[in-house]
């Protein structure tokens, strides 16, 4: 990314990570709502729907996202930046592979990322689409994990 790509991202981030968890909240919830059955590889599978906004697993769920995302987004413009989230992410798709979710499950999620922080951060087209540059790598990083460890469809 370049530096004006840094700076876009840097300085929308702010509105989502100022609440953390209930940003990533409002992913998940917008996530399980459209795509219900995703939530069965979820720890919280099992607390009703309407009770999940209040549910601690969930919430602490949706504030890891949030902070996730925050830790790469602090090294972006950094020298090594691109290793860095390298590592942050192969730990993270690593860490979700004996959970068997799909591609077509994570391209929903990622769908889902970039319209809540559409509508969070009021993005121009523009910055839309630089957001969908971070996150498009990021997915190729975590297919990557995917892909060498052979366990996703």
């Amino acid at each position: 990314m370049n530096s004006d790509e840094v700076q876009v991202i840097k300085k929308t981030w702010e509105i989502p990570v100022a609440t953390p968890t209930d940003s990533g909240a409002a992913i998940l919830t917008l996530f399980f709502t459209r795509f219900p059955s995703n939530l069965e590889k979820f720890p919280f599978r099992d607390v009703p729907f309407e009770e999940l906004s209040s549910n601690a697993r969930f919430r602490a769920h949706a504030g890891r996202i949030i902070r996730v995302f925050d830790d790469s987004i602090k090294v972006l413009g950094q020298e090594g930046d691109l290793e860095k989230i390298d590592e942050i992410w192969t730990k993270i798709a690593v860490s979700h592979i004996p959970r068997t979710i799909s591609k077509e499950s994570y391209n929903q999620l990622k769908g889902v990322i970039l319209e809540v922080l559409t509508a969070a951060c009021s993005l121009t087209e523009s910055q839309a689409a630089t957001w969908e540059k971070l996150v498009d790598h990021v997915y190729g990083i975590i297919f990557r994990a995917i892909d060498d460890d052979g366990n996703a469809k």
